[in-house]
């Protein structure tokens, strides 16, 4: 979706590879702390998802989405496969749920991303967080009857959500590193 690139991810790189060379336990003191820095934004995302306005069909698309995954279900009377079913079962919950912090800490693409995490999305949503994202839409069959198709409009919602945050995390990280750096230098 969005990335935002921040000054220092040459440092980060040469700081984490020197940290596996030293020490595990500040690699981990480093992860630790760019995840910690980057939590406020991934939680802003996830309530811009949660809380975004939807045109559509009213009630009826969760329970139907739930009824599919407990149909799939080993063994649709489990209280755990209903609880998993009911928990995949919207689409806004769905996305927010997949939404994460991507650590590259080596390589050329060393960096910080928040992302939505296609994966753990249902193969028939992977792409929707980015067409909600975008204010031209999609198009979809209505109620799955391919003779008649229903615009749908999106709405901005992962970049703003993650704008608002990114001196912060930027800053949060820099002085992370300066101070895993210091205590390499001890």
């Amino acid at each position: 979706m969005t990335e935002v690139r921040v000054a220092g991810a040459e440092q980060m790189r040469k700081l984490a590879a020197d940290l596996k060379k030293v020490d595990r336990k500040l690699a981990t003191k480093l992860r630790k702390a760019i995840r910690d820095a980057a939590r406020p934004a991934v939680a802003d995302a996830k309530t811009a998802i949660t809380t975004l306005k939807v045109t559509g069909s009213r009630g009826g698309g969760t329970k139907q989405r739930a009824d599919q995954h407990l149909q799939r279900a080993k063994d649709p009377t489990n209280e755990r496969a209903i609880a998993r079913a009911r928990a995949r079962a919207g689409l806004r919950r769905t996305i927010a749920a997949a939404i994460k912090t991507d650590i590259r800490d080596g390589g050329r693409r060393a960096g910080v991303r928040i992302v939505v995490d296609a994966s753990k999305l249902p193969a028939d949503q992977k792409t929707l967080p980015r067409r909600m994202n975008n204010r031209k839409g999609w198009r979809h069959p209505l109620f799955g009857n391919r003779d008649r198709w229903y615009a749908q409009r999106g709405r901005p919602w992962f970049e703003p959500s993650i704008s608002r945050h990114v001196n912060k995390v930027r800053t949060t990280i820099l002085a992370a590193m300066d101070e895993i750096a210091a205590e390499l230098d001890k």
